[in-house]
């Protein structure tokens, strides 16, 4: 054979080779998108659109049970009112008093229990609400140099009004999650990009308080394949603003304050300190059809939170 036979056989065989592997991953994916039976909810729309670009898709309902633990710095929003009877500061009360925002400090800690239902409406968009219960406290310390009209004058400066304040509530809210993949930087595995808003409200039941939570977020990750399972990672900047009515009454009787007060009723509006945070999570896919998963979040920046969760998709 002479040398030029020799190289146009090997040309053709290398193309035949090309075309029946090109044949046989399009056979692949085309028998894959037959065979296999659209979801019970006939979510998400658009799924054979996005199954004819290459895209896998999760299964696109799911119910995920969330603990939730944060602990944050918040403000005063207005000027912090109370009304004192009994004590000093009360005599011939009860007598209304007003302290400063900037004099008032607030410390809250939060734990939580939330259960998710979530569903991809498209290939690209996912909706979400929240049902939970919530049990967390503040710790209110307001100074009384600023105050006027106390019948202790100047000797009341320095003098702290702590209030601690521990509440249950119930929450629910409504969020979404759009997301898309770029192009990898490094190696093959693409970046997912998710862009997540959410507004939640809770009602305490200890408190005649209402609290309104909004959040956004951005994440950027990756998601790997561990044999059969998957595993991501994701790198979050939020922006999460809460807002709360705090109303009530707490007793001094008994303690150091007594002489000074004893019966506090109290009215005020705060807000989180810092509203700007980042997070880094991992979420871990397993089971037969990757149904099952495992998920954690630590929050760091401006106020530390851990988020630990549990999944399953339908």
């Amino acid at each position: 054979m002479s040398t030029y036979s020799y190289k146009a056989l090997t040309l053709i065989l290398t193309l035949l080779t090309s075309f029946n592997a090109v044949a046989s991953d399009d056979l692949n994916a085309s028998i894959e998108q037959q065979t296999t039976p659209k979801h019970w909810s006939g979510l998400p729309l658009l799924a054979d659109k996005a199954a004819e670009r290459g895209h896998k898709l999760p299964i696109p309902v799911g119910l995920t049970l969330f603990y939730n633990s944060i602990e944050a710095d918040y403000e005063a929003v207005n000027d912090f009112q109370v009304q004192i009877d009994g004590g000093l500061l009360g005599l011939r009360g009860p007598n209304d008093y007003v302290i400063p925002a900037e004099d008032v400090s607030i410390t809250g800690r939060d734990k939580s229990v939330q259960l998710k239902l979530d569903a991809w409406i498209l290939p690209f968009w996912n909706v979400y609400g929240i049902l939970g219960y919530t049990e967390g406290n503040k710790d209110i310390r307001a100074k009384l140099d600023n105050v006027e009209g106390l019948p202790c004058g100047d000797s009341c400066n320095g003098i702290v009004l702590p209030i601690p304040i521990s509440y249950t509530a119930t929450n629910y809210g409504l969020g979404t999650v759009l997301a898309g993949q770029i192009a990898p930087i490094i190696g093959d595995t693409p970046f997912t990009i998710m862009a997540i808003g959410a507004i939640i409200k809770a009602k305490t039941d200890t408190t005649d308080s209402l609290i309104k939570t909004k959040l956004a977020s951005v994440r950027i990750g990756q998601r790997f394949d561990i044999g059969s399972d998957k595993l991501a990672w994701f790198l979050a900047f939020s922006h999460q603003s809460v807002n709360q009515n705090v109303t009530g009454d707490y007793s001094f009787s008994g303690t150091q304050l007594a002489p000074l007060m004893e019966e506090v009723k109290f009215d005020i509006d705060l807000a989180k300190k810092e509203t700007k945070n980042m997070s880094f999570s991992l979420n871990y896919d397993f089971g037969h059809r990757n149904e099952w998963n495992i998920y954690a979040e630590y929050g760091f920046l401006n106020w530390k939170h851990l988020i630990i969760g549990m999944g399953r998709r339908f």
